[in-house]
Parts: structure tokens; C-alpha cells; sequence
């Protein structure tokens, strides 16, 4: 039997966070009131949020040849994580987000080198050497299609689940959803996967039903502040919400409860019971700010968590 490791492919840079009371209307130039940088993209802070829940950790991805490729080489290092990193010629990725007073947030991303990944590249033997140690893969839709798909092709090959983040939601591949073990769209995600109109408030069953007929097994729909929907074998369970304080940030939440759970998972535990812990990682993060600096470790988690759940 396979050590717990999680693989981790997607994109990884440098983030530039700034603060501001609104969001710009178009054509609006607005002040500022924080400005910090941090290494991060969802894969990136999901290979964190897993390596800190002391599971072994890759995360694979491409950067290119400055300074922000060798920060985040030497961060994911330090975090104990193994750099699996493809160098490019072209900028390492970049984003920008923006947080608003009611803590939500914006984010513009550069693909960079991060997006100039291919199914070659995973195809490598330094790729396909970590692949085979691992027993969990968890993908987002940061990735190009073509990478995303290999990457679930190279999953059943090696029977490894795949636990699918579709974010951002938009021009996710079909064969994603059937492609993967368990898929992960917060709620705006699901609707839009299942094409439901941006006014419609469809409920957990027709979500369910689907992503079902879409080929997805099992999902998690993230609902913030509410919680999240287990649905598994066409049960459907209601996982709460977990605060521990007024929320600053939520930038991180989703990479957070992502890589959470899928840690939860690679350690053998049930779906239901790991959303539960995610959800506690989760609600610890966002009382903090930015993304990957705001993921807790294990055994911030642990202290909050019931013992049935660990």
C-alpha cells in the first residue's frame, strides 16, 4: 500500500494584495490602503494547505527563470514540500487581488509560465516518477485544458483518484468532471457547471442530479458562510461551518479547504469526515490575511476539531 502523498499540479507565482474600500467601477481609479506580496496560485497554496497537515507533499508545475521561479522553489522547499518545477522562458504567473471592506475579494491573474506547462512536461520521467508515489492528485482549472486532462488520463492510469477543484469555472473541459474522483466548485462554480442561469437558486438535489449526469461521483460544494454539501452515492449531507472569529480574508479559504481535504482523504479518512476537518482549517484561515500565509497547520486544526473527526 502507497505512503500518503498527495500530488499537486497547477500554477504557482507571486501575488501582489492590495486593501481597498470598494471595488473600481469602470473607468475608476480608487486608493489603495495595503499593499504585500506573497507566493501563491490555488495549486500553490493547496500543496501548503496539505503539506501542513503533515502529509507528503509534490506540487508540480512550471515557473520561469527570475526571481519569483526561485522564491517559490525555495518556499515550497521550506514548507517541506518536494518542487517539482518545469522551467519556462517565459514570467513566472502573477495576480492581483483586491479585498473590499466586506472582505470579499478580486483576483487578476497572468498565466505566465504556469500556463506554458504541457502534457509533455507531465509526461516526463521526473514528473511521472513523483506520480507513481502518489495516492491522491488533486488538479485545478488554473491549468491549460490539454495539461488538465492528461493529467486526469495519468491519474487512471496509475489508479490514482483525482480530486478536481473546477475553479475558475470557466471553459472547464466535460471530460474533467468525468475524468475525476470527486469534484469541488463552490456554489456559483456548480451552477455555472451545471448550467443553471446566474439569477437561478437551484437546491442541493438538482446540483446533485446534475453533476451526476455530467459524470462526476462524488462532489463537495462549498456554500462560505454556510458551510458545504456532501454528495456521495446520491446521499446528500450538509457539512457546517466552522468560525473562530471575525473573517478578514477570504482569499485562501477555498485553496485551504481544498488541500485540507484532500490530505483528509490521502490519510484514509471518509469524505464527510474530511470536509468537517476542512471546513475547521477553512474557518481559521479566512480570520487571517492573504492566502498561503493564512493556511493554519495541523495542529492549529487539530485544536479545534471533534475527536471523532481525527
Amino acid at each position: 500500500m502507497k505512503q500518503p502523498k498527495v500530488g499537486v499540479i497547477g500554477l504557482g507565482g507571486q501575488s501582489a494584495f492590495m486593501a481597498a474600500d470598494h471595488f473600481p467601477a469602470p473607468g475608476e481609479t480608487i486608493s489603495c490602503q495595503k499593499l504585500f506580496f506573497e507566493l501563491g496560485g490555488k495549486g500553490y497554496n493547496q500543496a501548503i494547505a496539505c503539506a501542513r497537515m503533515g502529509v507528503d507533499t509534490v506540487f508540480i508545475g512550471a515557473v520561469g527563470a527570475d526571481d519569483h521561479g526561485k522564491a517559490c522553489r525555495k518556499e515550497l522547499e521550506d514548507e517541506g514540500i518536494t518542487a517539482c518545477l518545469i522551467q519556462k522562458n517565459i514570467p513566472t504567473a502573477f495576480a492581483v487581488i483586491t479585498t473590499d471592506q466586506s472582505s470579499e475579494n478580486t483576483v487578476s491573474v497572468f498565466g505566465g509560465a504556469a500556463k506554458a506547462l504541457t502534457p509533455e512536461d507531465l509526461r516526463s520521467d521526473a514528473v511521472m516518477q513523483q506520480l507513481r508515489q502518489c495516492s491522491y492528485l488533486l488538479l485545478q482549472n488554473e491549468l491549460s485544458s490539454s495539461c488538465l486532462l492528461e493529467a486526469c488520463k495519468i491519474g487512471q492510469e496509475l489508479a490514482i483518484p483525482v480530486v478536481f477543484n473546477p475553479a475558475p469555472a470557466e471553459n472547464v473541459p466535460p471530460e474533467a468532471i468525468g475524468g475525476s474522483t470527486l469534484i469541488t466548485p463552490n456554489y456559483g462554480e456548480a451552477k455555472l457547471l451545471c448550467g443553471f442561469g446566474e439569477t437561478e437558486k437551484p437546491v442541493a438535489q438538482q446540483l446533485a442530479e446534475r453533476l451526476a449526469a455530467r459524470g462526476a461521483g462524488s462532489a463537495v460544494i462549498t456554500l462560505g458562510a454556510e458551510g458545504a454539501l456532501v454528495i456521495e452515492q446520491g446521499k446528500i449531507s450538509k457539512i457546517p461551518a466552522f468560525s473562530c472569529g471575525k473573517p478578514v480574508d477570504t482569499t485562501g479559504a477555498g485553496d485551504t479547504f481544498n488541500g485540507v481535504l484532500t490530505a483528509q482523504l490521502a490519510l484514509g479518512k471518509p469524505l464527510c469526515q474530511a470536509a468537517c476537518v476542512a471546513a475547521v482549517a477553512a474557518g481559521i484561515g479566512v480570520t487571517r490575511p492573504g492566502a498561503a500565509g493564512s493556511i493554519p497547520t495541523g495542529a492549529e486544526v487539530k485544536a479545534y476539531c471533534k475527536e471523532e473527526w481525527l
